[in-house]
């Protein structure tokens, strides 16, 4: 028996002590190959990244927010700096976006890709930190992964706005407040974190809930609260410079807050904005349309995170979980920040865009969880980054479902298909009128030789900053539309209309012909265009 025993486990323990060896040379193997190819397989994550965003970078029309993008870039770099004083936003992504479409021009492509490129450099710079922060090139591949699958990411990436290029500022910005605190770190880590948190709030005030987020973090670093670590030499004068880089600006923020009527198209707080804020961040979809099988996997997606982060504490040492807090405080900070900040009696400023940096740094430590439970846990955990997964396939599905869709108006935006039909059934030379200066900015971005796009002047709508441009140039502009007439007797009239065909702003006008675009998403046909005889008394010659 005992002759019998030990043939046995002389036969099974090499067998084993050889599989176990194999899988070991096999993980060492594979250890090593990331090592040595830990860039080059990033730059597939950003090649697979930049052709789901390419894919929908030119299928929808221009919007109102990327129009006056566009119109504005029109101007010198002093008149940027004016028009945007008299609106809502700093100057910094209008500046650069000038002195980028002076180089690719003003196509689609060359007005929403200067988006993808600072999305691409905050993949690098997620990247970059993770690895700093966990010391695996591993864990940061796969955040890198998780935060090129996020919805919220794919759909800004191709919106000629400047909220991905909040997102690099602060994720760099980031990087270098860990590499300042590093001991004997040089001071140049600190003063380039003082330029990136001017250049941050000069591109969106909202990167303050970042720098915000960014002082709770040393907060609790320095065991909460030791004033002296605290308030060391380097975080003042970091912050001196930042505030020495923004003062110029700083009249016209208090300006900007005292005059503008901010959030008039932003909708109040409730108990439904968290949730909000989770269906947006994984399916990117707004909480009342989160009906039927997609609740169901948005309940599972929950679950599956839930798992993940209860699984990756349990695994994860003391010292590890330390290294990543900064990322927890940005991810968790800024939206209950923001939260707070819309509750009565102030005004609600609450869309999830001006903090999609704690979106995608969600998506970073989701990625992180996955990695430490997987040490715990590899079937149930590669369940659960499945479903996650799954979501964000879900989430990328809705991107190019809803497109350019207007959350907050439930409109979408057809311009650029309704212009087109006009081109086909139109004749060269009749001019396009658009009825509202904010239809007239979303319309003049396809203006052509053939039909040149223009608005009749209406004062009242001065009254908006958003539309000093107009009221300053002529461009465009009817001041006199029976003078217009007289010079062009036919003329496309385009409006936002939801029923029946447009109304002519002058009821002799005859209409002879009309096109629409019709919309998928709200069945209905919004924005029309109807061809008038401005002079249907006058034989035509």
């Amino acid at each position: 028996m005992c002759e019998s025993y030990y043939t046995v486990h002389l036969v099974t323990f090499p067998e084993g002590s050889t599989t176990i060896w194999a899988s070991m040379k096999k993980s060492k193997k594979l250890h090593e190959f990331v090592e040595r190819r830990q860039w080059w397989l990033l730059a597939g994550i950003i090649a697979g990244f930049s052709a789901i965003v390419a894919g929908n970078m030119t299928r929808w029309s221009i919007w109102f927010d990327e129009a006056f993008s566009a119109y504005i870039v029109r101007f010198n770099l002093a008149e940027i700096t004016h028009y945007t004083a008299v609106d809502v936003h700093p100057p910094l992504y209008y500046w650069l976006l000038k002195g980028w479409v002076s180089v690719w021009g003003t196509s689609e492509w060359a007005f929403r890709s200067l988006s993808l490129i600072c999305a691409i450099g905050a993949l690098i710079g997620i990247f970059v930190i993770v690895r700093r922060l966990i010391k695996s090139p591993h864990a940061a591949l796969l955040a890198a992964a998780f935060a090129a699958l996020s919805p919220m990411l794919i759909r800004f990436s191709h919106e000629a706005r400047m909220y991905t290029l909040v997102l690099i500022i602060v994720i760099w910005a980031t990087y270098l407040l860990v590499r300042a605190q590093e001991k004997r770190a040089s001071r140049w880590w600190w003063a380039g974190y003082g330029v990136l948190l001017t250049l941050g709030m000069l591109t969106h005030y909202f990167t303050a809930l970042a720098w915000l987020s960014h002082w709770v973090w040393r907060w609790w670093q320095k065991r909460c609260g030791n004033i002296r670590q605290f308030w060391t030499r380097e975080w003042i004068g970091a912050h001196v410079l930042a505030v020495a880089g923004f003062a110029p600006w700083l009249p016209i923020v208090i300006e900007q807050f005292a005059s503008v009527q901010a959030g008039f198209w932003i909708p109040s707080v409730s108990a439904y904005t968290p949730v909000d804020y989770m269906s947006n961040t994984l399916l990117y979809l707004e909480y009342g349309t989160v009906l039927g099988w997609w609740a169901v996997l948005l309940l599972a997606a929950g679950v599956a995170i839930g798992w993940l982060i209860y699984t990756a504490r349990r695994d994860g040492k003391a010292k590890e979980w330390s290294s990543i807090a900064i990322l927890w405080v940005m991810a968790i900070a800024p939206p209950v920040l923001l939260f707070v900040l819309s509750l009565p009696p102030l005004k609600s400023s609450f869309i999830d865009r001006y903090v999609m940096y704690a979106q995608i740094l969600s998506a970073v430590l989701i990625a992180i969880c996955a990695w430490y439970a997987w040490r715990k846990n590899r079937r149930t955990t590669l369940v659960a980054a499945g479903i996650v997964l799954l979501t964000f396939g879900a989430g990328i599905f809705n991107v190019y479902y809803y497109g350019n869709y207007n959350k907050n108006s439930s409109t979408s935006i057809r311009v650029k298909e309704t212009v087109r039909q006009i081109a086909e059934q139109g004749t060269s030379g009749q001019p396009i009128v658009a009825a509202t200066p904010w239809i007239y900015y979303e319309a003049v971005f396809y203006d052509s030789r053939e039909h040149r796009t223009y608005f009749v002047e209406n004062k009242n709508d001065y009254l908006i900053g958003s539309a000093k441009m107009l009221e300053k140039h002529d461009t465009g502009k009817i001041v006199d539309l029976q003078e217009f007439t007289q010079r062009h007797r036919y003329i496309w009239y385009l409006d936002n209309y939801e029923k029946g065909d447009v109304v002519s702003p002058d009821p002799s006008w005859q209409r002879l012909k009309s096109v629409g675009t019709y919309d998928h998403i709200d069945k209905n046909t919004r924005y029309r265009a109807s061809l008038f005889d401005t002079q249907p008394h006058v034989s035509a010659e």
